[in-house]
C-alpha cells in the first residue's frame, strides 16, 4: 500500500513538471516565454500611487509594474467639490446648501431673521447662505447639525453671529470650518468630539463657552482672537495633538480644565508681559469625587509661556 502511494505521488510530480515545461509561467518571465501587453494604466492620485497592469496574451498571467508615486499636489478626484480620496475641499466653488431647515425669529432689535435648524439631506459639506427668502440668516440653532457623520466641511457666512449649544457635536468626520465673518460667538459643546477637525478660523470667534472643542483630537495650533476674555471650562479638553496656542492680552480668566489632557502642549504664546500673564485668573483645584487635578493646565505637556518680555516654564506659571 505504501509503495502504491509513492508511485502515485511520483506520477503526479512528473505531470506537474511537464506542464510547467510546456507552458509559460511566472518563473519563466525572465526567459521571455510570456508575451505581456499593457491591459490597464491607472494614474496616480493625491493619496494612491499609479501603476500599469500587464497581461500575458498567451496564458493570461498578470503582473503589475511601472509604479508612479502618489502626487503631493494635485491628483484630486472631486465629487461635488470634495475629493473622494483625501477630502480636499474646493471652497471657492462650493454652492450654497439648499437642503437646510429654518425657523423664523426676531433679533434683539425686533428685526426678522432666520435661524438654521438642521438639514433635510446628508452632504459632505454645508455652506450656509447669508439670506433665506430675502431675510438674514443670523443663527445656528442648538444641535442643528449634531451627529452628521457624512459632514466634512462647513462654511459659515458673515451674517451668522451665534452658534448654539452642541451645534456640531459628534460630527466625527468634520475636517474644516471656515468662518467668513469676524463677530461669531459660540455656546457650550459646539464641536464636542469632532475628532477629525483640523482647521477652523479661531481668529473670527469672539466668544467661546465651556466644552466648545472637547475631544477635537486633530487640532494642533490655535490662535485666539484679540476679543476673547475667558477661556472656558474644558474648552480644549482632550485635544491631544494641540501643540501651541496664542492667547491675547484681552483674556482675564482661564477656567478649570481648559487644557485638560493636552499632553502635547509645548508652547503658549502670550501677547502681553510676564506681569500681565500672572494677573490672569487661572483656576486650580481637584474634582472632589475623583481627586483628579482640575486645574486649568491639568495633565498638559511641559509647556513654556512665551511673553513679549521673556519666557516662563510650566512650574513657574502658577506661582
Amino acid at each position: 500500500m505504501v509503495k502504491s502511494k509513492k508511485w502515485y505521488l511520483t506520477v503526479f510530480m512528473v505531470l506537474c513538471i511537464l506542464l510547467c515545461l510546456c507552458g509559460c509561467s511566472p518563473s519563466e518571465t525572465n526567459k521571455h516565454n510570456h508575451n505581456f501587453s499593457a491591459e490597464e494604466v491607472v494614474s496616480p492620485t493625491c493619496t494612491k500611487e499609479g501603476y500599469t497592469k500587464f497581461t500575458c496574451t498567451a496564458c493570461g498571467f498578470k503582473v503589475w509594474g511601472d509604479y508612479v508615486p502618489a502626487l503631493q499636489n494635485g491628483g484630486h478626484v472631486y465629487v461635488d467639490c470634495v475629493c473622494i480620496e483625501c477630502s480636499d475641499f474646493l471652497i471657492n466653488e462650493a454652492a450654497d446648501t439648499v437642503a437646510l431647515k429654518y425657523t423664523k425669529a426676531t433679533d434683539e432689535n425686533g428685526n426678522n431673521i432666520y435661524e438654521v435648524t438642521g438639514v433635510t439631506a446628508d452632504s459632505e459639506y454645508i455652506k450656509i447662505p447669508s439670506t433665506y427668502n430675502g431675510v438674514p440668516v443670523t443663527k445656528i440653532a442648538d444641535e442643528a447639525f449634531g451627529n452628521l457623520l457624512d459632514l466634512k466641511h462647513v462654511i459659515i457666512p458673515e451674517s451668522i453671529v451665534s452658534v448654539g449649544n452642541a451645534a456640531f457635536k459628534d460630527c466625527f468626520n468634520l475636517i474644516s470650518v471656515t468662518i467668513l465673518g469676524n463677530e461669531l460667538s459660540m455656546d457650550n459643546d459646539v464641536f464636542w468630539n469632532c475628532y477629525n477637525l483640523k482647521s477652523i478660523s479661531f481668529s473670527s470667534i469672539r466668544e467661546i463657552n465651556d466644552y466648545a472643542f472637547v475631544g477635537c483630537e486633530s487640532i494642533e495650533n490655535v490662535i485666539l482672537s484679540d476679543d476673547i476674555t475667558v477661556i472656558g471650562i474644558h474648552t480644549f479638553g482632550d485635544c491631544y495633538k494641540l501643540k501651541s496656542i496664542t492667547i491675547p492680552i484681552s483674556v482675564k480668566e482661564i477656567l478649570h480644565g481648559a487644557f485638560w489632557n493636552c499632553y502635547n502642549l509645548k508652547d503658549i504664546f502670550y501677547k502681553g508681559t510676564i506681569e500681565q500673564w500672572h494677573t490672569i485668573n487661572k483656576e486650580k483645584g481637584e474634582y472632589t469625587n475623583t481627586n483628579k487635578d482640575a486645574s486649568w493646565d491639568a495633565y498638559t505637556g511641559n509647556y513654556t509661556v512665551h511673553c513679549i518680555d521673556g519666557d516662563i516654564t510650566k512650574n513657574q506659571t502658577n506661582l
